[in-house]
């Protein structure tokens, strides 16, 4: 008898025997319940990456939409702040002419609701009389002696913000303190004759 044949031990080992056809039946859905089930989550993950990715350029495009349409507005406000400036001069001019009331109180009417217009565009008068110079707001156009030193007097042209940010320089007169003049502090000598000395 051949030996192979009898399996004695110290033999050749034996090979482990295919898997049957029952269980890779059983095997295979688990299988392919696993794939489905990574290819659900890398696909979720996708979707979840494109998604914040849309809203991330929602978000960009609608501060560059917004920045756009304040430089428009802005760029068509600041072409009418003379029309107000003009409006302004014309009603101070009436003030002491009696026979221009009615024509007087329908210019301000209209300056009135100007005003109201672009206010609700975003415009603000900029407050100046009295305050500090402040060259990031103000132009000065001529200085003054006062008491204190960088303190606006008088405004010669309105200034503007739009939306905060400044639209028109307020052009102002400052004040500036005198020059003090150093007095010597040396006192003249008075040379007097031995005659005045005698009669003091």
């Amino acid at each position: 008898m051949d030996p192979k044949k009898e399996g004695k031990p110290g033999g050749p080992e034996k090979i482990s025997a295919p898997l049957a056809p029952d269980l890779l039946k059983h095997e295979e859905p688990k299988l392919i319940k696993e794939t489905e089930g990574q290819r659900i989550s890398d696909l979720e993950d996708q979707m979840k990456r494109l998604q914040a990715e849309f809203e991330n350029y929602k978000k960009r495009t609608g501060k560059e939409r917004e920045t756009l349409m304040m430089a428009g507005s802005a760029a068509t406000i600041i072409k009418l702040l003379p029309v107000l400036d003009e409006m302004e001069v014309a009603t101070a001019a009436m003030v002491h002419d009696p026979s221009s009331k009615n024509l007087k109180h329908g210019v301000e009417m209209l300056h009135k609701k100007f005003i109201h217009v672009l206010e609700k565009e975003g415009l603000s008068e900029m407050k100046a009389l009295g305050e500090s110079f402040d060259p990031y707001r103000h132009e000065a156009i001529r200085t003054v002696e006062g008491k204190e030193d960088g303190k606006i007097t008088e405004v010669m042209k309105k200034g503007y913000l739009f939306k905060g940010n400044v639209l028109r320089h307020a052009m102002v007169v400052v004040s500036r303190k005198p020059e003090e003049r150093n007095e010597s502090k040396t006192q003249d000598v008075v040379y007097k004759t031995p005659i005045e000395v005698q009669q003091k």
